[in-house]
């Protein structure tokens, strides 16, 4: 019986996510609707004939900008390739005889444990 209510609570869940997608695609089909009939988004694959004008442009050809300071023919020298460092111990851990003695004393307690309920049975 609680299988059967915890079904239908999934079922009512998917049903639930289902209509929230189908909505919020209506919604966006809608809105994009309604921004092609205004004019305000041309669509992607638009082909009319019709063209907008072009647009002003904001800055006039007398502006009180300084031109640019001319480029200086100044060699480029490469940057200096620095030697390759050698690692240090403490990159690798796993690798040092320390840890591998840990890890055997671990793995020996481990088979020990192993071995003692094997024994039991």
């Amino acid at each position: 019986m609680v299988v059967f209510f915890s079904a239908i609570g999934i079922l009512l869940w998917i049903a639930f996510l289902i209509a929230v997608l189908v909505l919020s695609g209506i919604i966006w089909a809608a809105g994009n609707l309604i921004l092609w009939v205004l004019d305000l988004k041309p669509l992607p694959n638009q082909r009319s004939g019709r063209q907008k004008p072009p647009v002003a442009p904001a800055v006039g050809p007398r502006r009180n900008v300084p031109p640019a300071p001319a480029a200086r023919s100044v060699p480029r020298v490469p940057a200096p390739v620095a030697p390759p460092t050698q690692a240090g111990p403490d990159i690798w851990p796993k690798w040092t005889p320390s840890h591998r003695l840990y890890k055997a004393r671990e793995l020996s307690l481990w088979q020990e444990q192993f071995d003692a309920l094997d024994s039991r049975g």
